[in-house]
């Protein structure tokens, strides 16, 4: 059914009418009491949100903390914290490989575009922050207004990224009916190292204390515990997969909806070679021996900055050389399994997405051969035996290009192992866990790149700017923020005026594809005889 957009908004609006203070000019901007601090606002007057920037969720993991799973701030204080102006965000780094697609991007050299993204300003340590966004009309009704959240966890492959994001938008096309909060979390060696002396996925834990802080806090500015959707790509989205699998379905997801886009995962990352490489490069670093954990958490931030952004810039094309890894609690299997072993949380609704092209950029371009396909294949699957590899490359994955199937190209035919092994195959795990009771969608827009659509969601009028080659379409952009608020608001994505009715999955596969021409009904392309064999791989140890 369609939710009409107007009806939603009208409960809203006749209580925004009858409060004053929402109508006239805003002289102060309000502060939170969050009992271990006073956190103080900014009034964006053309959106009319008010901005808490840069509020802490958690004790900061330094310190003592470091390498620890993330706390609550405790204490009381009477001290005002006005988040300050910077952007603050973890410490970043980058894979080489993804250092020279930006370089290429932006027409730089290599090394000018690494010493651009590595000095970077605001990368901080203390870095376990939320922004919220606080529609003036939600804050000035208070704990009643009981408003939905949207939560946006960042991607970027677990080692760079941050929660600033231009959610002016998004706002713009709900009529400013929900809360938006962006949050993050520990990146490379600070909150994905894996070793018998430390917690592994300390990233997930810092997530799961963000959306359990929301839920005791978000009250206080007008939102509602009880009405959270969590909203990621890539990483962020992988992450969501996580969540809803948390020890194997015996704990709850913190969130009520998702709206996960092309969750990205390194399901065969080494987490043990991850340790080795770090504790060699703070050895050669630091010019001593170090060996632990304890030996790791001594050194200085700008020595660990410098140690993580080494370590994953060696990473092979496609990896990160950090990750979430199975720790045999939070993650006590790969989610593709858990899902098809029916351990999760069934009760979360969701919205899920793929873009058609998602491997390109994490694929050798110079990929032609046969053998060439081998190679790379080989060296995306280290822990599979060539036996596997030879059944992948000639029953899964068969060497035709004579548009049997969807590729006639050998570099076509890597994208599309990596697209559906690392990404897209995903959701349809996701679809066919939940009984097939989802809304799902493919971003077929070309090039259909990963992380294309991304700009389409965060949309704020700038039709300037390429991504990929291609201007943002506003019509396509506006139907995807309308999307996604509507079914942050009332759980169902279809609005009034909508082109087209988005079906729910339903065993027939379909899906809401935004083409060129723009949103249009068609069958999920992931209904594949190579998914299937991908998630029973997996399951079985063949991957």
């Amino acid at each position: 059914m369609r939710t009409s957009l107007s009806v939603c908004f009208a409960s809203i609006a006749s209580s925004v009418l009858a409060a004053p203070s929402s109508l006239r000019a805003r002289q102060d901007t309000p502060t939170v009491d969050l009992g271990y601090e006073l956190h103080s606002s900014t009034y964006n007057s053309t959106g009319d949100y008010y901005i808490f920037k840069n509020v802490p969720y958690a004790e900061q993991p330094i310190g003592d903390f470091r390498f620890q799973k993330s706390v609550l701030p405790t204490g009381a204080s009477s001290l005002v914290n006005d988040g300050g102006s910077a952007d603050l965000e973890c410490m970043q780094a980058y894979p080489g490989w993804v250092v020279e697609l930006q370089a290429a991007a932006y027409g730089v050299d290599v090394a000018t575009m690494a010493y651009i993204l590595y000095n970077a300003g605001n990368q901080t340590e203390s870095c376990l922050l939320l922004d919220i966004y606080v529609p003036a009309s939600i804050y000035d009704l208070g704990i009643a207004a009981e408003a939905p959240v949207l939560v946006w966890t960042h991607g970027g492959g677990f080692t760079y990224g941050s929660k600033t994001s231009d959610f002016a938008g998004l706002l713009a096309r709900s009529n400013n009916t929900s809360i938006i909060v962006s949050l993050n979390y520990r990146l490379g060696v600070f909150g994905w190292l894996d070793g018998s002396d430390v917690t592994p996925n300390l990233g997930l834990y810092d997530q799961r204390l963000a959306f359990d802080w929301i839920k005791e806090y978000i009250g206080r500015f007008g939102g509602s515990a009880n009405r959270i959707t969590a909203m990621g790509e890539s990483a962020g989205a992988s992450s969501m997969l996580h969540h809803i699998t948390a020890s194997g379905g015996a704990e709850k997801a913190p969130f009520e909806q998702a709206v996960i886009l092309s969750p990205a995962y390194q399901f065969n990352l080494d987490g043990a070679n991850g340790y080795k490489l770090t504790m060699e490069e703070a050895t050669s670093q630091t010019g001593g021996t170090v060996d632990s954990v304890e030996e790791l958490k001594n050194l200085t931030s700008e020595q660990l900055k410098s140690i993580n952004q080494a370590v994953v810039y060696a990473s092979a094309i496609g990896g990160f050389n950090y990750g979430p890894v199975v720790d045999d609690t939070y993650v006590p299997n790969h989610p593709q399994v858990l899902l098809l072993e029916g351990k999760f949380d069934h009760s979360v609704n969701l919205l899920v997405s793929h873009t058609s092209n998602e491997s390109v950029p994490f694929t050798p371009s110079n990929i032609s051969t046969a053998e060439d396909v081998h190679a790379h294949i080989s060296q995306l699957f280290p822990e599979a035996s060539p036996e596997t590899i030879e059944y992948m490359l000639t029953e899964i994955w068969p060497d035709v290009l004579d548009g049997t199937y969807p590729w006639t190209t050998e570099f076509a035919r890597a994208v599309k192992i990596g697209t559906e092994v690392h990404f897209s195959c995903s959701s349809r795990y996701l679809s066919v866990a939940f009984d097939n009771h989802t809304y799902d969608s493919i971003f077929s827009y070309m090039p259909g790149y990963h992380a294309q659509d991304v700009p389409f969601y965060f949309f704020n009028g700038d039709t300037s700017t390429p991504n990929n080659g291609q201007l943002t379409n506003p019509t396509i952009a506006y139907a995807m923020q309308d999307h996604v608020m509507t079914f942050t608001l009332t759980g169902n994505p279809n609005y009034l005026g909508a082109s087209v009715e988005w079906p729910i999955y339903g065993s027939d596969a379909q899906v809401l594809d935004y083409t060129f021409t723009g949103p249009d009904v068609g069958t999920d392309d992931l209904k594949n005889p190579r998914c299937d064999w991908i998630q029973q791989a997996m399951a079985d140890g063949t991957l």
